[in-house]
């Protein structure tokens, strides 16, 4: 991976971690070269920038112009955390051409997002770590079910059983016979449902249990 001088107005590249930011310590350092060493295997080139001046006050143009200045190869993923005065530190990435077709544009996007929110919580090096550990994933397992939708099978799911249960609740509530509304009516062996005009009941189903008794519709 070829890093050259860059221009006056950007950082001199320093190889494949540019911590100008001071976002690491020693130990994070070495576990975020395991983590390139790891994307290296899967033919990507992990740069990390972290950076408290921006002379375009633009992030993406801050990405953009640090990757052609570094002249970046096309297996590159220039990752940039950049602290903004204001506003609080952005996570905005430079993908090469052939990083752009190996790695999911929107769980990606969302990796970013998540990095900005941690390092915002100020926990830079968690932000990167888990970034670095995140886009590792993407290239080696794909992205999370998580992620996924799980289409329209649920709200058919939940449409059917819906109906069933409206289906069983109006045959326990109409008249077999003639559709017509069964009222409550209070006995001794408990609540029955009656016609009020075929006379067709529903007794308790506990009175077929007891001697002479008969459960279920009557007339």
């Amino acid at each position: 991976m070829a890093l050259t001088v860059a221009t006056p107005l950007l950082p001199d590249p320093i190889g494949s971690i540019n911590d100008y930011g001071q976002t690491l310590e020693r130990a994070e350092r070495e576990r975020l070269k395991e983590i390139i060493a790891a994307l290296e295997g899967h033919g990507l080139a992990l740069v990390y920038l972290a950076s408290w001046r921006d002379p375009f006050g633009n992030p993406s143009v801050y990405a953009h112009e640090v990757f052609r200045a570094w002249r970046l190869p096309p297996e590159a993923v220039l990752v940039v955390l950049l602290r903004v005065e204001g506003v609080g530190w952005r996570a905005v990435a430079q993908l090469g051409a052939k990083a752009q077709g190996a790695i999911p544009a929107g769980p990606w996007e969302a990796l970013l997002d998540r990095a900005e929110v941690e390092a915002n919580r100020g926990r830079t090096a968690s932000a990167v770590l888990k970034l670095a550990q995140g886009l590792l994933e993407l290239v080696t397992t794909g992205p999370k079910d998580e992620g996924r939708t799980l289409g329209v099978w649920p709200y058919v799911i939940v449409g059917v059983g819906g109906a069933a249960g409206a289906v069983f609740f109006i045959a326990r509530r109409v008249c077999p016979r003639c559709l017509r509304p069964l009222r409550r009516r209070e006995s001794l062996g408990g609540i029955m449902w009656v016609c009020p005009r075929c006379r067709c009941t529903r007794a308790p189903a506990r009175w077929g249990r007891r001697p002479g008794g008969r459960g279920g519709v009557y007339p």
